[in-house]
């Protein structure tokens, strides 16, 4: 068996930081600090990075994942973080890693982590034995521009206004006016030093340099912007390789998606000779760890012959009832603009602790690639390791997104240490249905959209294209089917039946949470008008039901973040003072980790 990777919070400079490490397989050849991407390319990244960490320590290079301040599991707001502020955290990071194995600690930077892995190589005390950089960014005004487009993006689907273009946006943050793109909040600080930072500037030339590079295909060459960098490195004197790799844009995909060219490339880069362990001992002591009994810990356990990695965020005083969080889709553990990390924390500051966790295929956990319908035995594991970490825990609420949703409350009845469900936005998706939403909130709204009539008035609307496609949705829309039932030509149910049987089969409370402005959501809200069984289901008083009229699916703006985690936390505390003032009658016998 090889080593198991090791979750930890290490004390960073400004706060706990969230790291994973992976020990070398056998004798140490190296050590390797990996500098995350920002914001949602790090979230769909985090399964490649997973894997390349460990194919590196099978051979034999020491890996440390670690999520800078404000960002993934670290303490911290992402309009806290700062440039210089994540140096910091990558030198206490490798003070940590070096001082582990004995050995001088490279760096291994993805996208924006590679411009800041250059320009922390630049100027740290202790050069890094070597530099593996992924797709990097070469010039940070560029990055900046294309993350300011996603606000315009926002903005134009929220309120059909491009607030006047990404050069506005950049005065704003010249005038000290912090910005919330996509879920994030983006510090003027921080876009002041991504905006004057650029890869030309920083070349490398203490270490060697392994450059990989994702094209489209084989043939592509490096493009041009990175030509250049490349070519000014070179005639420096830099030591430097680049590899070119046919395979997908992971970090953009909205789904989970592998590079395996990348992988044999990044191999290769760190086959080589590495500097010699110095004669002396190593200078710089270890940083101990967060202590195990701080609020926030990291925690591994089993499922199958899987290691399956999370993070448990305990209260302060002994809690019988917990909530557990059911990651879905392409996201890991800390959800889309960290939604998850934040709920989570707003529970625990609340008493009521609670586990979040990827499971097998997903984020920094083992194994293959799974979809929702099969993670029972994933859910079930974290349960066991929930109620072993929390030896007053009684009862745990399951709190799932989309298909996250789905896969909580398709478990939930087997399992009876599950009392509660908390569901948002969560996935029922058939083809039908997708077309009556579709239509419902989509159409309505772009008939009368003025935008819409003088695209069509000016000839630059496709008519007849987008009337076929209306009467397509239409026909699958209008099409009525009676209630499935289970053949033997078909044995499986479609999905919002076999959701409806498993959640009249649980006999706890759900809250269910809806986007007004995403239709996912808009799919389950209109379950009952063609099922009296759903209506009848919704309508029961173990429901209660909110929604966000303006909301998008991740319920990216602050305001709707908290006011989904306030619901969350009022649910909870309510079924707590009920339960308190019933004298327990609600809380069940203990269980020793069975269902």
């Amino acid at each position: 068996m090889h080593p198991a990777a090791e979750p930890f919070f290490l004390d960073g400079p400004a706060g706990p930081l969230f790291c994973l490490f992976h020990p070398p397989h056998g004798p140490c050849r190296g050590a390797l600090v990996h500098v995350p991407a920002f914001g949602e390319e790090m979230n769909r990244s985090r399964r490649m990075v997973a894997l390349a960490a460990r194919a590196l320590a099978a051979q034999g290079i020491g890996v440390l994942q670690l999520d800078l301040y404000g960002c993934g599991d670290s303490a911290g707001e992402s309009g806290e973080a700062r440039w210089e502020g994540w140096k910091a955290d990558l030198a206490a990071a490798c003070a940590w890693l070096s001082a582990r194995l004995g050995r001088p600690a490279g760096l291994w930077g993805l996208r924006l982590g590679a411009l800041l892995a250059l320009d922390y190589a630049r100027d740290a005390d202790q050069p890094p034995a070597r530099l593996l950089l992924w797709q990097p960014v070469t010039k940070g005004a560029t990055w900046l521009t294309q993350f300011l487009r996603l606000r315009l993006a926002g903005a134009m689907l929220q309120e059909g206004e491009t607030e006047g273009g990404t050069s506005a946006l950049r005065a704003t943050l010249q005038a000290g006016t912090p910005l919330q793109i996509a879920g994030y909040e983006l510090a003027p600080a921080l876009a002041a030093a991504i905006d004057g930072v650029a890869a030309v500037a920083l070349a490398p030339r203490a270490c060697p340099v392994h450059w990989c590079e994702v094209v489209a295909a084989p043939d592509r060459p490096l493009p041009p912007a990175a030509a250049s960098v490349a070519q000014g490195w070179r005639a420096a004197g830099v030591d430097l390789q680049v590899r070119l790799v046919d395979g997908p844009a992971f970090w953009t995909t909205p789904e989970i998606t592998e590079a395996p060219a990348l992988l044999e490339a990044s191999l290769r880069a760190c086959a080589g000779e590495w500097p010699p362990v110095p004669a002396a001992a190593w200078p710089a002591p270890a940083p101990e760890p967060v202590p195990a009994g701080a609020v926030e810990r990291g925690i591994a356990f089993s499922c199958a012959a899987a290691r399956l990695y999370g993070v448990l965020h305990q209260s302060p005083a002994a809690q019988q009832h917990g909530v557990m969080v059911v990651v879905g889709g392409p996201q890991y553990r800390a959800g889309s603009h960290r939604q998850f990390t934040l709920l989570a924390r707003t529970l625990a500051r609340a008493g009521i602790p609670v586990l979040r966790f990827d499971y097998r295929g997903m984020g920094d956990s083992e194994g293959e690639i799974r979809g929702f319908e099969a993670v029972e035995a994933d859910l079930r594991a974290a349960l066991d390791a929930f109620f072993a970490a929390v030896p007053a825990l009684e009862r745990v609420s399951l709190w799932g997104l989309c298909d996250g949703a789905t896969a909580a409350a398709l478990y939930a009845p087997g399992d009876a240490r599950v009392d509660g469900l908390a569901l948002l936005n969560p996935w029922v998706r058939t083809e039908d249905g997708a077309a009556r939403a579709t239509l419902k909130h989509y159409y309505r709204q772009r008939l009368f959209d003025p935008r819409l009539w003088k695209k069509i008035v000016h000839g630059r609307f496709d008519l007849m294209g987008a009337v076929a496609s209306f009467l397509g949705l239409a026909g699958k829309a209008l099409r009525r089917t009676a209630p499935a039932v289970a053949t033997a030509e078909a044995p499986v149910l479609p999905l919002p039946e076999r959701m409806l049987a498993a959640l009249r089969r649980f006999d706890g409370e759900i809250l269910v949470m809806l986007s007004g402005a995403d239709l996912t959501a808009q799919e389950f809200a209109g379950l009952p008008a063609a099922s009296p069984a759903w209506q009848q289901l919704l309508a029961s008083a173990r429901v209660v039901r909110k929604e966000l009229p303006k909301a998008d699916h991740t319920c990216s703006r602050p305001e709707w973040q908290q006011q989904v985690e306030n619901w969350t936390c009022d649910w909870m505390l309510a079924r707590r003072q009920r339960s308190a003032a019933q004298g327990g009658a609600m809380q069940a016998p203990k269980f020793s980790n069975a269902p």
